[in-house]
């Protein structure tokens, strides 16, 4: 019997297949990968009906749509194919939706909630790239291999000033040397959106940011009196930082399985943390000292959704997801208490609250039911329909509030199941991702995030809107509460992007944590000056900001016109200014310290890959080097081209410019090796050389070209 699929044809959208492993999509030769709910292919299948058998060989549409199910129950294969007798009907919907997601940038709003759908981080396509500077008073360059591994080198000797091996876990898209704080410091950007730091003559990690991975689960709570944010993906180690200023203060082991989901606790003296891994095994942690206390193992498939409940010196942790039970362990003996069994989808929500003095354990799940359960003797208490796709559930003062697939709060009589007529509106369009509870000044608040990336928070009782907080780092995964600290509490978000996200409860103010870019990091710059910035930019179509000797003050500036191609920074009359390429073909200046924007320069006929100022007759000039082999030059202040330079049609990879003894020259390598020197002023071509590797970077001064390529630097 063949292996039960179902397969989606679209001309315009790819191709989805969908198995018991997972999907996968395909569009333009890129490939994405995730996991899909049951409960997905169930709301499409049912609503399908009976087709024709497939024909064998049949080629693909070259308009329309075609859809597949075969080796289901062992039912007849079928198939529907539009333009003929039996067309793919509308309820395939959700499956275009999930493809049209999957090729998505990680920061789009989210259509699914991850509870059904949920894709692995894409895999940019990492590769060499290199930066000219000094190293401790030395010129230098570093260089990144497409293993991840890097390299810095004197230029004059080719003495090697330090590096990695590909044990780094880079997956390269831009780099950058830079000075500040009297340190020679080594910018890399990542494919996954991470930023990293390093001096670059000790080789000690200054400061950085996670990326892709790195935080889409999270947890939060006051340790020690410090606010600490938890966060996991889907792969690596779990990751602690300060939750008020991003300050990292470690790693906890995971054998490389990462968290679907983490929860916090404190307990007997003991800060708690325990995360489920995707294979269904739960690990549990003294979060003080990093002492691994337990590993729970009983579900089959994958844990969705976690809650602690502490009474005295006691805690109990509840535990649910794909296998549609729910298991209550004891945290002190790491023993398995009960196992609920009554939900016919995954469990996508655990809260406690107390009913007559009496814990009770809630549940939801993707089959559209809340259940409540006696925590001492596991009995059901009651069960209730509550809506379709349950994605969330949270509890205060017997009173229990779930969320679902459309963005709609209900909220419940945890005692009755009976619906109350006071609850959060929610937010109607846009799919519930996460829901927590807490308390500020004494009163009950619900937390909630969405798919479009928004965070929202409410009065409990009253369902009065306090907070409204706009998207940033891309859709919200989960979501959680810190008690009263020394700033308040805290509300600590992580995305599916990969970002951790920390705001104060009272106000909403953002705390400046290290948040990564929604995509790939497209250019890295340092500027100069008093206290200089370190810059970055990427396909999120965000820029940002931050001090580059210590990572604070970090800003960013969503500059709303697309996936950013390339960066560049440069001081000019003592104001920091950048400039950054898009897709939309246009290069813009934006003020490095508030984000306004400068003037715009056009000319472009496609996108630029490298950009880059110099000064030429004290004026500050901007060169941007294209995807089709030419380089073009605009005056800063006013934004008017300057030159126009054709290459040979191969992207440009590396450019720079510099007066020497009164001449403008230009200098710029591309990707077919090729390397050009013009005379700017007249827009003369002067030399034409070929070289033995691609040019990631060019130095011009007296002592000539110095060019480096993925094997090494050489000088013209």
């Amino acid at each position: 019997m063949s292996e039960s699929s179902l397969r989606l044809e679209d001309s315009a959208l790819g191709e989805l297949l969908i198995t018991a492993d997972g999907f996968r999509a395909t569009r333009d030769g890129q490939e994405r990968t995730g996991r899909v709910d049951a409960a997905l292919i169930v709301r499409v299948l049912s609503a399908l009906g009976e087709a024709p058998a497939p024909v064998p060989g049949a080629a693909a549409p070259t308009a329309g749509r075609r859809l597949t199910v075969a080796g289901l129950n062992g039912r007849q294969d079928r198939q529907w194919v539009d333009g003929t007798d039996a067309p793919v009907p509308a309820a395939v919907a959700p499956f275009a939706t999930l493809l049209a997601q999957a090729f998505g940038e990680p920061g789009e709003p989210a259509a699914l909630p991850g509870a059904v759908a949920l894709g692995h981080p894409a895999a940019h396509g990492a590769r060499s790239a290199a930066a000219v500077g000094t190293v401790g008073g030395r010129a230098a360059y570093a260089l990144v291999e497409e293993d991840g591994s890097f390299g810095l080198t004197a230029l004059d000797d080719a003495a090697s000033l330090g590096g990695s091996d590909s044990d780094a876990g880079l997956a390269p898209s831009a780099v950058a040397l830079g000075e500040a704080g009297g340190r020679s410091l080594f910018a890399v950007g990542g494919g996954d959106g991470s930023v990293q730091v390093w001096d670059a003559t000790t080789g000690q990690v200054v400061h950085g940011s996670t990326g892709g991975e790195g935080a889409q689960a999270v947890a939060a709570l006051i340790c020690r009196d410090i606010p600490v944010a938890f966060s996991a993906g889907q792969g690596g180690d779990l990751r602690a930082v300060r939750a008020d200023d991003g300050r990292v203060l470690g790693n906890l082991p995971t054998g490389g399985h990462g968290a679907t989901v983490l929860r916090a606790a404190h307990c007997a003296g003991i800060d708690l943390l325990a995360a489920a891994a995707a294979d269904g095994t739960v690990r549990v942690w003294d979060a003080g000292t990093g002492e691994q206390l337990h590993l729970l193992v009983g579900h089959r498939g994958e844990v969705r959704s976690m809650a602690v409940l502490t009474v005295d010196d006691q805690a109990v942790l509840a535990t649910g997801g794909h296998d549609r039970t729910v298991r209550v362990w004891d945290l002190a003996t790491g023993q398995l208490v009960a196992e609920l069994a009554g939900h016919t989808g995954t469990v996508t929500g655990l809260a406690f609250t107390t009913l007559d003095e009496r814990p009770v354990l809630a549940s939801c799940a993707l089959d559209g039911t809340v259940r409540t359960w006696d925590v001492y003797d596991g009995r059901p208490l009651h069960g209730w329909p509550a809506g379709s796709w349950l994605t969330a559930l949270a509890a205060t003062d017997g009173v229990l509030f779930t969320g679902d697939e459309t963005g709609r709060i209900t909220a419940w009589d945890a005692a009755t199941g009976a619906a109350r007529t006071v609850a959060p509106a929610g937010r109607p369009g846009s799919p519930l991702t996460a829901l927590a509870t807490g308390a500020l000044g004494g009163r009950p608040v619900l937390a909630a995030g969405f798919g479009d990336g928004t965070l929202l928070v409410w009065d409990a009782p009253t369902g009065s809107q306090l907070l409204d907080l706009a998207a940033d780092g891309g859709p919200v995964h989960t979501l959680d509460l810190t008690a009263d600290g020394p700033d308040g509490p805290l509300l600590v978000c992580g995305t599916t992007a990969g970002a951790v996200r920390s705001h104060r409860l009272a106000d909403g103010t953002a705390n400046p944590l290290p948040v990564p870019h929604a995509g790939a990091v497209t250019g890295l710059a340092f500027t100069t000056g008093d206290q200089p910035l370190l810059a970055s930019a990427g396909r999120d179509g965000v820029i940002a900001v931050r001090a580059a000797a210590t990572g604070d003050d970090s800003r960013r500036f969503a500059t709303g016109h697309g996936p950013i191609t390339a960066l560049a920074a440069v001081v000019a009359g003592g104001q920091p200014i950048l400039a950054t390429a898009g897709e939309d073909l246009k290069v813009r200046m934006w003020h490095a310290g508030s984000g306004a924007a400068g003037p715009v320069c056009e000319g472009l006929t496609r996108p630029a890959e490298v950009l880059s100022f110099t000064e030429i007759g004290d004026r500050p000039t901007l060169i941007a080097g294209t995807s089709d082999g030419n380089v073009l030059v605009w005056d800063v202040q006013s934004g008017q081209r300057i030159a126009l330079l054709t290459g040979g049609g191969a992207a440009v990879r590396a450019v720079v410019g510099r007066e020497l003894d009164g001449e403008a020259l230009l200098a710029a390598g591309d990707a077919a090796g090729t390397l050009r020197l013009w005379h700017l002023s007249s827009a003369t071509l002067l030399n034409e050389a070929a070289l033995d590797g691609t040019p990631l970077a060019i130095e011009l001064d007296e002592a000539g070209l110095r060019i480096v390529t993925p094997a090494g630097a050489m000088t013209l």
